[in-house]
């Protein structure tokens, strides 16, 4: 039996319907958390976030700029990357993770929204528009995954449907992620040093 290798155009077309479902639950856990229903959840990780950032504007006088933007850059991108890899690669577990990620991660841009009004859609525009196209494309290949296990055994071709979105994933989520995490690198460091 011939390997089928779809073409990245192909591949994005055939998760349309996956892209289609994950946009709308990011969307709607975008909405259920500026409603001010993941407030519980988020409370205590937005004060940790903020004695973070002082003791880090605390410390950016003894390292140069280049150190800390590069810190951040490293830190930013194999986080992203990582979890863009885990929303494809636990996909075949029916799809838990990747919906939950993407359910926290809307849900937190939600509650964000609320609790810091449109100032965070602006710091979150320049880098999120990379950023969050390739976290809806790793989640979608790991829900197109999920769906291939589920499949009767002879109609099931696992291996191929991962070479596919891994290839995907390289071609095009990895490069989304690297301009989102030098984006937002560079905005990191220039208000640290404002």
């Amino acid at each position: 039996m011939e390997e089928e290798k779809l073409s990245v155009r192909e591949y994005l077309y055939s998760i349309r319907f996956y892209v289609l479902l994950v946009s709308v639950v990011f969307v709607g856990s975008i909405i259920v958390g500026y409603a001010g229903f993941l407030s519980e959840i988020f409370n205590v990780p937005l004060e940790w976030i903020q004695q973070l950032s002082e003791n880090l504007k605390d410390s950016t006088h003894e390292y140069p700029k280049w150190i800390i933007f590069l810190a951040f850059f490293a830190v930013l991108f194999l986080n992203n990357s990582f979890t863009c890899f885990l929303d494809i690669i636990l996909g075949p577990l029916i799809g838990i993770f990747p919906l939950f990620s993407v359910f926290i991660n809307g849900g937190l841009l939600g509650w964000f929204a609320k609790e810091q009004g449109l100032i965070i859609f602006l710091a979150i525009v320049p880098h999120g528009m990379f950023e969050i196209p390739a976290f809806l494309l790793s989640t979608s290949i790991g829900l197109r995954l999920g769906r291939e296990v589920l499949k009767r055994k002879g109609d099931r071709d696992l291996k191929r449907e991962l070479r596919n979105g891994l290839r995907v994933f390289l071609i095009l989520v990895l490069p989304l992620l690297f301009f989102a995490a030098l984006i937002e690198s560079v905005l990191i460091v220039a208000t640290l040093f404002l």
